[in-house]
């Protein structure tokens, strides 16, 4: 078939699931389903969080916008401090809502931490009164869902429900996942991770593109589960979220805040199941199949393309994604639409991943690790292999008990040490594929990010990571959240917020000097008082600068040299015969006649005045019509041949 063809370019792998064995177990004696074997329902007051939800939604001041929720579950409270998260979403983002574009409002929306508890993080949505999410705790991960979603047809006293990530079972088919179709060549080597791991050059501070823009797609079966628009988005929200916050948390080998922002999302609903342009719309489609229609479509706009679904494909295959690579192969980050020998033009930037599994809804635990290895695929990891990557099956208890990896190639309950983090073999496939190919479609992020160097909203210093900081004054990045970018005990200031701050964290005195001269601007001195280097003051206005073609105003070089004398600036003329080049030339006109004639060169008009000087026009000013090429003393000069003369 058409796949096979495909399959040439093809390193997809499949992420594996399995037949689970139910635990009786539950406040009420029943799991939820085979894959959770405990959990307690949640009857808080909906109304109540309704309407705080309303309030914070309307707020202007910092206090509104923070939701307060509060219950108590699992033998703790949990007292959670919310705002409104927009963070995930690009500025432009498009919805689309069965082919129509539809408005969206981010704000059901929310990020935020258990009150007193640094180190923490709650993320999910709040719809009809209810939250819907996952916790982080000192003591694991607890997740929030509707009841309806598990006890559909079961008359309960609660309407959500609540499982600690160590209540998720796992037993596993024992087989590997393979590629979609076989006899497939690698698309690259793969690394076992021997040799040594080599740190690069400590970066500069600056904004570096570190943000993979996603287009995620959800067919019809996906909406008819999760039953509303608002729904559906928060589950794309609560899984960029949890991918967002694993790769943000890894070191690529010195290529570090690796981000995702969702720059468009298209919603089939059920109607769409009977719309002959929705390449989704039927039921019984193959895992390679479904990954060949999205990769039909063109996916140029974004880093990468999802597809996510409510499909139980066969052998229990959870997400299929095509495997990047540093060069020579077609597939993952970034990759452009291309014409391939099917005669089909196609874009690899793609994956897609279901929530089904043997009939059974995956925990929303298992289907984040899913994203995220997809993404890995993606972002150029194949599979883990090798002891030192797949300590999960050491016979060592110690390491045995650590778990596997993200890219191991069967999915993982995602509750041991290892399940949420890259095998240093993925780190340095990954590594290699970010430091070709980010650069062509990655984004800055926008957003401020602890370690890049750069003082940032919400930081009070930036001395960059544990192996970059050479700041007494400042804890580096690696640090626990609630000291990262903060000053230390007892130090005033950090060099990192300003060249006013000594390296022994005190301010520098008024007669430090903390910024050069320059053309239009005075000398910038301390004040004492701050850090930063206060403004300087500018030289008086219409000084000559810019090699004596402008003139200052207000402590920039803007202004024409002819504002010195009264003069408007004007465009040269050449008379037919004469030399082209003094179209280059700096020319002014009398502010009161606007005939052409009157337009001369400024070294001809100002007679004793820098007559010396020949005035060229200096980068990057062109010549009318058309740029005139730099010499080497950055004069500018024109070609020989020129269009109309005035």
């Amino acid at each position: 078939g058409n796949f096979s063809v495909l399959a040439e370019f093809l390193c997809c792998n499949v992420f594996l699931g399995s037949v689970f064995t139910s635990v009786p177990a539950g406040q009420y004696g029943n799991p939820l389903n085979k894959y959770i074997h405990h959990y307690e329902g949640l009857s808080y007051d909906t109304e109540a969080l309704h309407s705080n939800h309303q309030r914070a939604k309307r707020a202007v001041s910092h206090e509104d916008k923070v939701l307060q929720l509060d219950f108590h579950a699992h033998g703790r409270h949990f007292n959670l401090r919310m705002k409104r998260d927009t963070s995930l979403f690009s500025p432009d983002l498009k919805v689309e809502v069965s082919g129509v574009e539809a408005p969206y409002d981010p704000s059901h929306i929310y990020t935020g931490e258990i009150f007193g508890e640094k180190g923490t993080l709650t993320h999910g949505s709040v719809v009809d009164g209810r939250f819907e999410g996952f916790i982080q705790t000192h003591q694991g991960m607890y997740y929030v869902e509707p009841s309806e979603r598990y006890l559909r047809d079961k008359d309960v006293p609660y309407h959500s429900v609540i499982y600690h990530e160590g209540d998720i079972i796992t037993h596993y088919a024992a087989r590997n996942s393979n590629p979609a179709v076989p006899d497939v060549s690698p698309c690259l080597s793969q690394s076992h991770g021997h040799g040594p791991v080599i740190l690069r050059k400590k970066r500069a501070a600056q904004i570096e593109k570190n943000t993979c823009q996603l287009f995620i797609q959800t067919d019809h079966l996906f909406f008819k589960y999760y039953g509303t628009r608002e729904a559906v988005i928060a589950q794309i929200s609560s899984h960029v979220k949890a991918i967002d916050s694993i790769y943000q948390g890894t070191d690529f080998l010195g290529i570090r805040n690796i981000s995702f922002m969702v720059k468009r999302i298209r919603i089939n609903t059920t109607s769409d199941e009977r719309d002959i342009t929705n390449p989704f719309r039927f039921a019984n489609i193959g895992v390679e199949k479904f990954l060949e229609l999205n990769s039909e479509q063109n996916h140029d706009d974004y880093c990468l393309a999802y597809v996510f679904s409510d499909r139980d494909f066969d052998d229990g295959v959870l997400g299929l994604a095509w495997v990047g690579a540093p060069a020579g192969s077609s597939g993952g980050i970034c990759e452009k639409s291309k014409l391939y020998s099917d005669g089909k033009k196609k874009s690899l930037n793609t994956g897609i991943i279901t929530v089904q599994n043997y009939a059974s809804h995956v925990p929303p635990k298992v289907s984040h690790i899913t994203f995220a290895h997809e993404v890995g695929h993606n972002f150029g990891s194949p599979h883990d292999s090798g002891t030192e990557c797949t300590p999960g099956e050491s016979k060592a208890q110690e390491k045995k008990e650590q778990g596997n990896y993200i890219m191991y190639a069967r999915a993982t309950s995602g509750d041991k040490l290892n399940n949420n983090k890259f095998s240093i073999c993925s780190v340095r496939n990954i590594s290699q594929v970010l430091e070709k190919k980010r650069g062509n479609c990655f984004v800055e992020s926008g957003q401020p990010i602890c370690g890049n160097g750069l003082v940032e909203a919400g930081e009070q210093c930036d001395c960059g990571y544990s192996d970059q900081c050479k700041d007494e004054c400042c804890y580096n990045a690696n640090e626990a959240d609630g000291n990262k970018c903060k000053l230390k005990p007892g130090k005033i200031c950090s060099p990192s917020q300003g060249p006013c701050c000594t390296p022994t964290c005190n301010f520098k005195g008024s007669n430090d000097t903390c910024r050069e001269e320059s053309e239009c601007a005075e000398q910038g001195m301390c004040n004492g008082g701050t850090a930063q280097c206060p403004t300087s003051e500018p030289k008086a206005n219409f000084t000559a600068c810019h090699g004596e073609t402008q003139v200052c105003l207000n402590g920039g070089c803007s202004g024409s040299i002819c504002e010195k004398y009264d003069l408007e600036v004007c465009t040269c003329a050449s008379i037919e015969g004469t030399d082209e080049t003094e179209l280059c030339h700096v020319c002014c006109q009398e502010r009161s006649k606007c005939l052409l004639f009157t337009c001369y060169h400024y070294r001809r008009l100002i007679i004793g005045h820098l007559s010396q000087y020949d005035m060229h026009l200096k980068p990057p000013r062109p010549c009318k019509d058309w740029d005139c090429p730099v010499s080497s003393d950055l004069t500018v000069v024109c070609p020989v041949s020129s269009p109309t003369l005035q």
